[in-house]
């Protein structure tokens, strides 16, 4: 791995496997994790030891404000964290991506979709998320918590797992990108694989997702006994079922 600084001045680490095949080199998986997540556990060493086996190109890399640039987590936001992926598609990686996004992560993995059709030739999305900041507004959030974040300009928010710490510039940059509710224009393979015990994410999610694609390429798997982070080995041989196919 090795530091990257992006145009959006984001230092983070990345990891970057190039393939040695001529027949292949032209095509690598793009990973993108989850929020207060990391592309470094088990679900992202898997993805890169099947990209190695195959022959594929594998690039994995830290959003801004995780990992060893988490001190600046309240400054990054998503257009700062769209624009990075965008980066990687425009500047660092050649050929034809397939992208992988795990719950935020595949959120950013379809916007990237929708701006760079020519280059993204699949998705797998791992309980993807997008418009969670809406149904979080929305649907969960009381009315005391939404006015905490507007005057403070920062929520913690606590699951029975976990406190997640939100800011008002993430939710006001994420209201122009939400996606559902219309047609996403996507045209190539998507599959999506949402565990059904996911505590984070209701597993209809995927279906309303697939509903709004416009791609007639689109696979849902429904995993019964797996939860919101998907790393069971049925889980991950799944993903590598959706990675054989778009490859």
């Amino acid at each position: 791995m090795q530091n990257h600084k992006f145009k959006t001045d984001f230092t983070t680490k990345i990891d970057y496997s190039q393939a040695k095949s001529l027949s292949t080199h032209k095509i690598s998986v793009i990973y993108t994790h989850g929020l207060f997540s990391d592309c470094w556990g088990r679900k992202p060493e898997s993805v890169k030891e099947w990209c190695e086996k195959h022959n594929i190109g594998f690039f994995r890399y830290e959003l801004a404000g995780h990992g060893s640039d988490s001190a600046r987590y309240e400054e990054a936001d998503m257009l700062i964290w769209k624009a990075q992926l965008l980066e990687i598609i425009d500047d660092i990686v050649d050929g034809k991506v397939i992208l992988i996004g795990s719950s935020i992560g595949g959120w950013l993995s379809l916007l990237a979709a929708i701006e760079r059709p020519e280059r993204v030739q699949g998705i797998v999305g791992l309980a993807a998320a997008p418009d969670f900041t809406r149904d979080l507004e929305e649907y969960v959030f009381t009315p005391q918590q939404r006015q905490d974040m507007e005057r403070n300009g920062r929520l913690e928010f606590s699951t029975k797992d976990f406190t997640y710490l939100f800011t008002k510039q993430m939710f006001e940059t994420a209201r122009p990108m939400c996606l559902l509710g219309k047609e996403i224009p996507i045209d190539c393979p998507v599959h999506l694989l949402q565990g059904m015990k996911d505590d984070c994410i209701e597993p209809n999610k995927a279906q309303n997702i697939a509903k709004c694609l416009r791609s007639t390429q689109v696979v849902v798997k429904l995993l019964k006994n797996s939860n919101h982070r998907l790393c069971n080995p049925e889980d991950i041989t799944e993903m590598f079922n959706s990675l054989e196919s778009m490859i």
